[in-house]
């Protein structure tokens, strides 16, 4: 179905949506329907305790929160922001508030004080669900923000007066009387998420009900997601990749096995216990599948599988990968972003499926690649910036007009700010990141090439390339690395390994830099500038 014509690649027709474009009425019916022949099937287990949760305990306990946030006042237009470890109630209650017309933005309970200022400045949420940890640790700083009227505990009792218990709030409903209040599917807000801020502040990005159920019409249409398979989690909910894959994948009748962490023994045993076919994972869980001892200790022969998203990950990397994996049929990449409501392109066909590719361009969504300077059209196998456009693409920015007007081009595709190419075939590859290119001497040096051979090394585990500003080069290609257990590695190990690999631009001139663990945020990508941070505070060190 993909073709290419005036230098842009097309994935197809367009899907088909519900025509009431309301997501909160889609869950409602669709759980309803599996419920009919399914209600007793497990939807999710939790990989830590065991807890098991069918679809009628998950459609039960969303009609009744739904309830409860209707007497509360939550209506059609408000903001209901749940901050929590992944666990059963988190799910209901964002899928109950949708049913209230409202809109949900779900918050990372890591954030700094500072850091959940500002999204809490974005969103602006009248309501606030959140686990009792997230309480304790963020407690202080929702009532120093004025539009937050009331704060509910999901679990345990709460743990300050002012605040509202989850058992207390929800009303035992019947689930085949209960609505979901009407939306403007096309223009009403679903979904209030965070893009990754791994080059500055988040933004608060829209995806409209629309967005959000064209991304389930595409589960809904994959052919590899055989209904008796159970899949493994651990890619927190409040990250768009994982809330956005967890509730399709439910909402297509798959058996979703869901961790609060990753915990490397915990996560293998879950694969075994549970006898896992495919795992929904980011890159720093493949790098671990194919580099960890561990990995050899358990039984992963049930793994059919390995979806990864957020980054690009290298054949050599996929290849490491397999060899944990007796029964894999390969480690299948999805390229997307926030913005575009997940994947954009997709490598799921197994048949035309190309090793270290982000696959081709899913059905009404049209890709570009156009030229970094004059922002011509570019052909195949030529590199540039990818540009996207379909249904996929977000609504905007809230509250900032200017850089929703920035992210989209004069032909209103979305500008990725990816570096990448695709080839005769439409296959897509990103290479890297346009604001993470490293100048050095006029040449453009990708931070992900050289981290791949870098990773080549059998002694490095992990490994991130910054650019160090230099006088004279602009700036100096250098690598952060740590080092597998119980090896011993120099400078010179790894300066002299990449040298012998890489053109002279691209070799580590600004040295290597041993550290502990590579700063990630929770989709796996690099936060590179962490890393230019605590380069900044070695290079000072050294003076």
């Amino acid at each position: 179905m993909v073709k290419i014509h005036n230098k842009v690649v097309y994935g197809g027709p367009a899907l088909s949506i519900p025509g009431h474009l309301n997501f909160g009425q889609f869950v409602l019916d669709e759980l309803r329907k599996i419920c009919e022949t399914k209600a007793d099937c497990v939807a999710l287990i939790n990989g830590e305790t065991g807890e098991k949760t069918t679809y009628k305990i998950l459609l039960q306990g969303l009609v009744n929160i739904g309830s409860g946030l209707r007497k509360l006042g939550v209506k059609r237009g408000d903001v209901v922001a749940l901050c929590s470890e992944n666990r059963v109630e988190y799910l209901a209650a964002a899928l109950g508030a949708l049913t209230c017309g409202a809109c949900i933005t779900p918050l990372n309970a890591q954030y700094t004080k500072d850091e959940m200022t500002h999204v809490l400045n974005i969103s602006k949420p009248n309501l606030v669900l959140c686990s009792a940890a997230a309480i304790q640790a963020n407690y202080a700083t929702f009532k120093t923000l004025p539009f937050i009227k009331t704060i509910i505990q999901i679990n345990g009792v709460p743990i300050e007066r002012n605040v509202l218990s989850y058992k207390d709030i929800a009303v035992q409903t019947d689930v085949q009387d209960y609505e979901a209040e009407d939306v403007q599917g096309s223009t009403d807000i679903c979904y209030l998420l965070y893009s990754s801020g791994t080059t500055g502040l988040p933004k608060g990005v829209m995806l409209s009900h629309v967005n959000v159920l064209y991304s389930l019409a595409y589960f809904n249409e994959r052919e590899d997601l055989i209904e008796d398979i159970t899949l493994l989690t651990v890619v927190p909910w409040y990250h768009a990749y994982g809330l956005m894959s967890t509730v399709n994948y439910i909402l297509v009748k798959k058996k979703l096995v869901y961790l609060p962490g990753f915990n490397p023994r915990v996560y293998l045993n879950a694969i075994q216990e549970h006898k896992v076919n495919v795992l929904v994972a980011v890159p720093p869980i493949v790098v671990f599948l194919g580099k960890s001892p561990l990995a050899k200790q358990y039984d992963l022969s049930s793994v059919f599988a390995v979806w990864c998203g957020a980054a690009p990950l290298t054949s050599d990397t996929i290849n490491d990968a397999l060899k944990s994996l007796p029964n894999c049929m390969g480690v299948f990449q999805g390229y997307g972003m926030t913005e575009t409501s997940l994947a954009a392109t997709t490598d799921a066909d197994i048949e035309k499926s190309k090793p270290g590719s982000a696959g081709y361009p899913l059905k009404g969504v049209k890709v570009k690649v156009v030229d970094l300077e004059t922002r011509k059209r570019l052909g195949c196998n030529e590199t540039g910036e990818v540009c996207l456009k379909g249904p996929i693409n977000m609504k905007g920015y809230a509250g900032n007009d200017a850089a929703t007007r920035e992210m989209f081009d004069d032909e209103g595709y979305l500008k990725s700010g990816d570096i990448g190419y695709y080839d005769n075939d439409g296959c897509f590859f990103v290479v890297d990141r346009l604001k993470e290119l490293i100048k050095y001497k006029g040449s453009q040096v990708p931070p992900a090439e050289v981290e791949s051979v870098v990773l080549e090394h059998p002694g490095v585990a992990e490994c991130a390339v910054v650019g160090a500003p230099d006088d004279a080069a602009g700036e100096l290609p250098t690598a952060f690395v740590v080092s597998k257990q119980n090896v011993h590695l120099t400078q010179k190990d790894i300066i002299d390994f990449a040298a012998q690999r890489l053109s002279s631009a691209k070799r580590l001139h600004g040295g290597v830099i041993f550290i502990d663990a590579i700063p990630k945020n929770p989709s796996g990508k690099i936060l590179r500038r962490v890393l230019r941070q605590q380069l900044k505070q070695y290079r000072k060190s050294k003076l």
